[in-house]
Order: C-alpha cells, then structure tokens, then sequence
C-alpha cells in the first residue's frame, strides 16, 4: 500500500511539474484555432513569422463558402488535404497551393465532398485528436488511420504521415487545389523512385501567376502514377492538363512514418529547388519544427504579461502570434521575386507581399515599429520599389505582389511614412517621397467598392457621391495626404507641401453641417438630399465596411479640427456618447464587415478602431479608459470564434495587443499613443536595442479600471500621449488604477 502511494505521489509530482513547464513556455499561450470559428477567418497551420510558407488544412474551398477564405473553418468535420499558403483573417481569398494528401486504400484523386467524404480523397477528423502551436499542426485523419503533422521554414513545407500497416498506402499531389481561385493548368513530373516537381498557374485574387514546387519523399516509392483529363495512368510520369496531378503508393508497416519536404518558388522550378537545397536539404521533419518553434518562442517571449486570466493572456500570446504572420516573404532564396506580374531580381531589399493595409496600417504596423524595425524597413522598401524598380505604382491589397485594388485609399504613404516618422532606418526618404506622390495621383477602382474617384476628388476637393464609397475616399485620402505632406516638409519641398497641405484638409469638403455627418456630395457641389440612416441600401452606395458612425470619426490627423466640426469638446464628446449608447434599428441586408456593434459603432471593423481612444481628446480619458476595457473583455474571447469579424492580417490582434499595454496609435504616422487602460499587472516589451519598456498597472482589478495617476520613469506624467521615443528609450510606465473616474 505505501508503494503504491508512492508511486501515486510521484505519479502527481511529474504531471504539476510538467504542467507548470508547460506553462512556464510562451508557445502554451498561443491557441491557432481562436478566430478559425464564426468569421476570424484564421487558419491553424505551420507558419514561420512572415515566412512564404503557411502549411495548413484544407477543407472547402470554392468562393461561394466565404467562411472558408482560410482554406479552414472550426465548423467542418471533413479534411481534403494540406495545401502550401493560406491567408490570414481576410475577408477575400486565393492560394492554397500544392494540395498533398495521405491515404490508404483505392487511389482516389479527386476530393469529394464534406457530405460524402468517401467518394474522394477526404477525411473525416475529430477537434480531439487536432493540436496546433506556433510552427507546428497535426490532425489524425480517422478515415485512413492516419497521422498527419506539419512544420515549416519560410520557403518550405514539411509534412510528417504516420500510417497504419498496409500495401496501399498513398501520397496524392493536387496542384489544381484553388482558395476561389481558378485553374489554367497545371503540370506534375514524376522524378526517380523519391521526388516530384511541377506547378500551377492560375488566375485569382493575387492575379495570374504560378505556383512552382520540388517535392521529395524520405523513402522511395514503390509505385506511382498520374492524373490527367478525368483519367488515372499508372506508372506514366508526366501530365500537364487543366486537372494534372500525381500520386505516389507504398507499402508502409504499422506506425510507420513518411516525411515530405516540399518547397515552392514563384518564378521557376529551378528555384523552388534551389529553394530546397538553401533551407531542407539534410533537415528533417524534427529538426524544422525545433527551428519553427524556437524561432516563435523567442519572437514572442519578447512580450511577457503576467497576471490577468488565463483566458486574457491566451488571447494576448495568440494576438501576437496573428500579427506577426503577415506580410509574407514572396522572394526565392537568390533575390528572385515577381512585381505586378513580372519576373524581379534584387540585392537591395528582400521581398514581402500580402499586403493588406487597409486594415494594418492602423495599429498592426505601429505594433511592428515599436517591435520589429528590421521587417518594417523591408516592408516599406519593397512597397517603394513597386515604383522605383517595377515602374508601376504602389498598391491598394497586394496579393502575390499582385495590386487587386481591395479597398479605398493608398495606405501605403501611412505605412511608409510611420516608419520614417519614428526613425526606422534604412528607408530613403527621397525615393520613398516619389513613390508615395505617385501613389497620390494614380486613380484606381476598388475592386470590392467601386468608384476610386481620386481625379475628381484632386479636381474638386472631394469624391463625389456618383463615385461609389465617396465618403469613405475622400476621408481617407485626406488623412493619407497629410501623411505626404510630412515627408514633404522633413524634405523641405516646400512647394509640394503647399499642396498636399490644402489636400489634407480636404474631409471639411464633405462635412454636411445641416445633418452633422461626413455626407454624400455631388459633382454639382450639392450634397445629397437627407436619407433615412436605418437602411443598409441607403448607406451602402456611399461608405465601405466600416460605415457612417465610424467615418463620422475618420480625421485622425486633424482631431482638433474634427471636434470643432461636432461643436468643440462638449459636442464631441455628445457625439461619442451618442454613437456608443444609440442602438440601430436597420433595415436590409447588412454588409457582412460591419458588426461587433457597440451602439451605432461596428467595432468589427477596421475604421472605427481608433474611436474609443478619441474621448481622450475631449477631455473626457476615463470614458475611453471603460470603452476599452468593455471591447477587451467582449468582443475578444479564447475559443474560436473569439474575434468578432475577420481578423486582417493582424489589425484586429494589434487592438488587443496595444489596449492590453495601455495605448494605442490613434494617428499612425505620429510618433506618439494615445493612452488607454491598461490590462495586466505587469507587461515589459523586449525591444531590438537591447532595451526593455514596462507597463505596471498598480492596484488593478475588474473594478480598479480607471486611471488614477501615472508617472513614467518614476516621474509623475501628466500627458494622455505617450512619446514614441519614451518607448524606444527603455523604462517603466507606471499607472496607478482606482474605481472611480477621474474627471
């Protein structure tokens, strides 16, 4: 008996300590599947930070299943396969190339459906025997007895099959596997008894392009064949078709494993294995998911929260995850790259893409110059050689450095400009200037809004209400001036100034003072007659995702001038209480962005993050100190469907990440934070300078959320912005909470 006690106690000893290790590494906080559920729009795979490979599931992926823009949704019971890059939180798709898929039994090359799994490739799967980490997935595949796990490097993938004993076991490669994309052909090429080479092209939301690949086995093959028109050719090697695939046959003993390495290249075959040589010639399935992992754990480690909830800091750790895996490396290992659909080679600057800074340039890239300057300088240097080395311009929603024009705006002048503006180096601000006045005069329609109307808003001052989403343009391109304007004086252009001066005042153009909105106004200077604000029809034509109660907001670089508007601080402040508290009774169909909804506002959205922040600017920061609060705690949760729209490429992560800090970049391309609440007791930032930045929140608790006093560097501090400088130095900001507001 006391043996067994013993062993018992000894038993429990090992799992706390375990567990308490467990704990103890970062990764553990991290959870891939939040945002997978509802409409996040995640997806749960392999990945390395901003890496060109995003190994994950695939389950349906034709555009009608929208909620499948990650190739995955939490809902679905059925797998098809694992496919090479995948997108991130986006409210549109492409990718998903290179589909590989492990099976037992009759070949089978075509996927079938999630009704009847069993009339294809597919299987079914259980959430119970599916785990995810950063640089780490696997799934058992319960219809074939499978166990599937997938790692990464940055240019390639590394799948790890475990299968059951059988003559007839199978790999099948599917190049013809499309996110909403479309299929011109595809070519496979059977090469020896333990490779695979081949691509894609096809024509989607990153535009015409191909996708080429190496594949090699860890054991030979002991059959294979092809795929092509309909039809299976045994021990035929090569097909290029509309539908070409490939499949591969062993036999296997129970448990026993196959890895596959798998690199990809969007310029040729030659460099999809060169690609191969540079980062999985001689590395195994191990030792790439130690390097994934090591590599995630010291990017995120850099951020240490303690106290809060578990659920707060899962969350957080997963939000940090999110931002950093997008944009994404679109360059092969020897400089070659594709820009607007032609083949680039570079020293200069290495390559990124997925650009999706409509949302991002709000808070993600902030996050990014605080965190990580080495990729910002390489994000805004290849946004810049768009015009200086392609001869193109500068674009919307880049997608396999493919501009498909989603969106409003050209956000990239903020991106580019926030980072020079808080002294990112290696950023010519010369050729960043050309590229960003550029930007400013090359009218584009918006593929997913209609209209553009930036020659008529440089003619008029405004986008005129016969352009669609001529509201929304004409605040954003306003802002997005102003951000020219200050590289235009850093630069001493005066003249240029001058203009871009007078442009970025442009949003008082379509301020209707008799109904106080930002409002519809037509090429004759009339603004459009009143409409009923309760009818989706109504607002749609005139504003994108974020709607009239965000936009009424949108003049982040001249808040001043934008309270005067609304009556002062006193009126503002009316407005913001208004907006949040007046709950919608709309009519119609409701655009499919726009939720999350705290009164009027639909958070869910990227044009109303900064909102919350403007009551600091009325006078009135604990109202801003409760709104923030009441955001993290209900519109962010830790399962997933735990983010309440599409999570973009980071945005919606770089809220929670900067809220739970303490601050927040109300104004991007102003080196200084509005502060908020902070979240944690303790948060430090470990910075690329070797210095470190605290947040202490003393007293804190669900009912201490109001900010009593701070003090930074022991210094009481008595401003409610934070220096970007003040974050960069190193140091300690301290805030004292209370219950009560500080009026």
């Amino acid at each position: 008996m006391k043996k067994e006690l013993l062993i018992c106690f000894f038993t429990a000893l090992v799992s706390i300590t375990n567990a308490q290790q467990n704990k103890n590494d970062v990764l553990s906080w991290v959870d891939p599947f939040i945002g997978t559920g509802g409409h996040g729009h995640t997806f749960p795979g392999a990945t390395t930070p901003f890496g060109m490979i995003q190994l994950s599931p695939d389950q349906n992926t034709k555009s009608g299943d929208w909620d499948w823009c990650s190739g995955y949704h939490y809902s679905s019971k059925t797998i098809m396969g694992f496919s090479h890059n995948h997108l991130s939180g986006t409210g549109w798709a492409d990718l998903g190339d290179i589909l590989v898929m492990p099976t037992v039994g009759q070949v089978k090359m075509t996927p079938g459906t999630e009704a009847n799994p069993e009339t294809g490739y597919r299987s079914t799967f259980s959430h119970d025997k599916e785990t995810a980490s950063p640089g780490y997935y696997s799934v058992m595949l319960d219809s074939y007895g499978i166990k599937a796990e997938l790692t990464a490097s940055p240019r390639v993938g590394f799948h790890k099959y475990t299968f059951p004993k059988s003559d007839e076991s199978n790999i099948i490669i599917d190049p013809t596997n499309k996110i909403f994309g479309n299929i011109y052909h595809t070519l496979v090429s059977v090469e020896g008894n333990n490779k695979i080479k081949g691509y894609c092209y096809s024509n989607g939301w990153g535009g015409k392009r191909f996708a080429y690949f190496v594949m090699e086995f860890s054991k030979p093959f002991k059959s294979y064949g092809v795929y092509a028109e309909g039809k299976i050719k045994n021990n035929e090697k090569i097909a290029l078709a509309k539908d070409a695939k490939a499949f591969v046959r062993f036999a296997t003993e129970d448990n026993e494993s196959i890895e596959v390495k798998v690199s990809l290249s969007p310029v040729s075959t030659e460099n999809a294995q060169e690609n191969f040589d540079t980062e999985a010639k001689n590395v195994d399935f191990a030792q790439a998911k130690e390097t994934a992992q090591k590599t995630w754990r010291d990017l995120i480690g850099r951020f240490q929260v303690s106290g809060g909830t578990d659920s707060q800091r899962k969350i957080f750790y997963t939000g940090v995850y999110h931002t950093f895996i997008a944009p994404n490396l679109y360059m092969d290992a020897n400089g070659d790259y594709v820009a607007a659909q032609e083949n680039m080679n570079t020293k200069w600057f290495t390559n990124y893409s997925t650009y999706s800074y409509w949302d991002g340039f709000r808070a993600t890239h902030p996050l990014l110059t605080i965190m990580d300057q080495k990729h910002t300088k390489e994000f805004a240097n290849s946004l810049i050689s768009r015009y200086t080395d392609r001869k193109d311009h500068m674009p919307i929603w880049e997608l396999c450095g493919y501009d498909n024009f989603c969106m409003l705006g050209y956000h990239s002048v903020s991106v580019i400009w926030d980072a020079i503006s808080k002294g990112v180096p290696g950023i010519d601000a010369e050729k960043a200037f050309a590229a960003m006045k550029d930007a400013s005069l090359t009218d584009k329609m918006s593929s997913s809004d209609g209209g553009g109307g930036l020659n008529d808003y440089i003619k008029l001052g405004y986008s005129p209400s016969e352009n669609g989403a001529s509201v929304s343009a004409t605040l954003e391109y306003a802002y997005d001036d102003w951000c020219i304007l200050q590289l235009a004086e850093k630069l001493g252009k005066k003249d240029e100034a001058e203009v871009y001066r007078k442009r970025s005042m442009n949003f008082l153009n379509t301020f209707n003072k008799e109904n106080n909105h930002f409002w519809p106004r037509q090429k004759d200077g009339k603004f459009l007659a009143d409409f009923a604000l309760n009818d989706w029809k109504k607002l749609q034509p005139h504003w994108v995702s974020g709607n009239i109660w965000a936009y009424d907001f949108f003049a982040p670089h001249q808040i001043d001038e934008m309270m005067n508007l609304y009556g002062g601080k006193k009126g503002f402040e009316e407005k913001l209480d208004k907006t949040f508290t007046e709950n919608l009774n709309m009519q119609g169909e409701q655009h499919v962005d726009i939720s999350g909804f705290i009164g009027s506002l639909g958070f869910g959205d990227e044009p109303g993050h900064h909102v919350p922040y403007l009551y600091n600017y009325a006078g009135s920061p604990y109202k801003t100190q409760k709104m923030v609060k009441y955001i993290r705690d209900n519109m962010y949760a830790a399962k997933p469907d735990g983010i309440v729209n599409n999570e973009d490429c980071g945005q919606m992560s770089a809220w929670y990440i900067f809220s739970s800090l303490g601050f927040y970049p109300v104004t991007p391309g102003k080196p200084v934070y509005a502060i908020g609440a902070p979240q944690f007791p303790k948060a430090s930032l470990k910075l690329e300078n070797g210095k470190t930045f605290t947040v202490i929140a003393d007293k804190i608790s669900d009912k201490n959320i109001y900010v009593q006093k701070m003090f930074l560097n022991g210094k009481e501090y008595k401003s409610w912005e934070l220096n970007h400088s003040d974050i960069m130095n190193g140091g300690e900001l301290r805030f004292v909470m209370g219950s009560k507001p500080v009026k």
